[in-house]
């Protein structure tokens, strides 16, 4: 070999990128033709990593919904999903085995009280702001008008007695 370093195989490469995090069968191919491997390389790499199940979408997926869906909306898990190349339907599959539609408004309602509880819901820019922040973490916007008018309800009540 010309090389003064032996170029390590794309199947080795890839075991040693998934040491440092799980990844898609999309993340990894996109890293190793990044690294300059051949089609047939990673294709063959990609193969012996499914074999010996060292790569598994379905299981990445279900693992992704765990971890983030405490803090993210069906939405935003939906296109992060997607920008790492899972299917839609196994996304969609996961994300109801979980029930995580039906857990939504319980989480908008507990991040609301944690940050936003104490805030003056009468004024229109502090509910644009608040709507706001729901929204860019993919949450529904009727879920979030439910529990924003929900609580300014309870607000104005309050203030009657």
């Amino acid at each position: 070999m010309d090389n003064s370093k032996a170029r390590y195989s794309a199947f080795d490469t890839a075991v040693y990128l998934l040491t440092f995090k799980n990844r898609t069968s999309k993340e990894l191919t996109d890293k190793l033709k990044s690294k300059g491997y051949s089609d047939f390389e990673i294709d063959k790499a990609m193969d012996k990593l499914l074999e010996y199940n060292f790569v598994n979408d379905e299981s990445y997926t279900l693992s992704y919904i765990k971890s983030n869906m405490n803090k993210k909306g069906i939405k935003l898990i939906y296109k992060e999903l997607a920008e790492k190349g899972i299917d839609k339907s196994l996304a969609e599959e996961k994300i109801y085995e979980l029930s995580v539609p039906e857990a939504e408004e319980d989480k908008i309602e507990d991040i609301f009280k944690k940050r936003f509880i104490s805030m003056d819901l009468n004024d229109i820019r502090i509910r644009n702001r608040i709507q706001s922040y729901f929204l860019r973490r993919g949450f529904s916007y009727e879920k979030i008008s439910k529990i924003v008018k929900k609580y300014r309800e309870n607000a104005e009540f309050s203030q009657c007695l």
